[in-house]
């Protein structure tokens, strides 16, 4: 399960906040569609690593970003639900990848330090 991998970056970056945050309160994170992630799988392991962080208790909110490709034969632009499907228009395979394969920490709310 990569899932735990991921997880261990996700905190890797929450912790960079420390010197302008004393508590992560909301994670928001963007899954692509094609991202080969399992979102509950994800969530599970991001519990399991927050304890004694500085996100500990933080609400986690995950949003699911579709996929999108441009056709690099005719230049469409189509939401191709797996990896291997052709453009609608022309029926090439190739294309430029635009969303939908990356995972993305959106945006991180929490309690300010202060001075």
């Amino acid at each position: 399960m990569h899932e735990a991998s991921l997880a261990i970056e996700v905190i890797a970056l929450l912790e960079r906040q420390r010197s302008t945050l004393s508590r992560i309160t909301r994670i928001v994170l963007d899954i692509g569609a094609l991202g080969c992630v399992d979102d509950d799988a994800l969530r599970t392991a991001l519990l399991a690593a927050l304890p004694g962080t500085l996100a500990e208790g933080a609400t986690i909110e995950m949003h699911t970003i579709p996929a999108q490709a441009r056709c690099l034969q005719c230049a469409t632009v189509y939401e191709p639900p797996d990896r291997i499907e052709p453009c609608p228009h022309c029926g090439s395979a190739r294309k430029q990848w635009l969303s939908g394969q990356s995972l993305t920490l959106r945006s991180v709310e929490g309690e300010s330090c202060r001075a």
